[in-house]
């Protein structure tokens, strides 16, 4: 039993054994889906990672279309990288769609953003993630007050473009910049502070479309992302 009282071994064998639904194909990728990767065997960061931000997940990333990812990582920053790499190591990964769409222009935006944060080649964000755990607890525990004094201040696309990036980080910067966090809301996702586990608890960051796994992978029932929504709880035909 989990801490929860959920059974995870029995509900895990559901979700592999039973309509399959959470179970996905990298072929029902789409533009903007944000995917969490879960390591099978956890290197020391990636313990590190998950301990400090008291999440399975260690690293996010986020589809571009044409079977690319793009994604922030030691030391390059970010990259474009194909799609099937994401189960390299992984004992899962959680994909996330958002319930405000991704339609109209924001695939073009996203990959325009994409290519010129790449164009930068600016090295991953260090600094930000030694310093990550005190300062994004100093962030959200007097996050209204920042909100309050920061109300109306927001970044460009193309002063996001210049920045360097933690993997999350570039996640949340994705999402700013096509319109899915409105420019009025930029202070309360400041996109240093988020961590994968974060966009795996917070729906503005989408809902739970399913799961990338390797033959023979069950996923446990106590993932985070099995309790923030699916998109099968609302009877949505999610694949289209």
């Amino acid at each position: 039993m989990s801490g929860n009282g959920v059974d995870a071994k029995a509900v895990g064998m559901k979700l592999r054994a039973g309509d399959g639904k959470l179970i996905i194909e990298l072929s029902d990728l789409l533009h903007g889906d944000i995917l969490l990767y879960k390591p099978s065997s956890a290197q020391l960061h990636q313990a590190a990672i998950s301990r400090s931000t008291n999440s399975p997940y260690t690293h996010a990333a986020i589809y571009v279309g044409d079977g690319e990812i793009a994604e922030s990582n030691v030391p390059g920053g970010v990259k474009k990288n194909p799609v099937e790499g994401i189960l390299d190591g992984a004992e899962y990964v959680a994909v996330l769609r958002s319930q405000c769409g991704f339609g109209g222009d924001r695939p073009r935006r996203l990959k325009e953003f994409v290519d010129a944060v790449v164009k930068e080649a600016r090295f991953y964000d260090v600094a930000t993630a030694v310093r990550f755990v005190a300062k994004s607890r100093e962030y959200f525990a007097g996050q209204l007050q920042f909100v309050s004094e920061n109300y109306s201040k927001y970044s460009t696309t193309e002063e996001y473009a210049q920045k360097r990036f933690i993997c999350s980080a570039f996640v949340v910067a994705c999402y700013t910049v096509v319109g899915i966090i409105d420019s009025s809301a930029q202070v309360a996702y400041v996109p240093e502070h988020f961590s994968p586990g974060h966009l795996a608890t917070d729906s503005s960051f989408g809902w739970l479309l399913g799961y990338l796994v390797p033959e023979g992978v069950t996923v446990p029932g106590d993932d985070p992302c099995r309790f923030k929504g699916a998109w099968i709880d609302i009877g949505t035909e999610w694949w289209k």
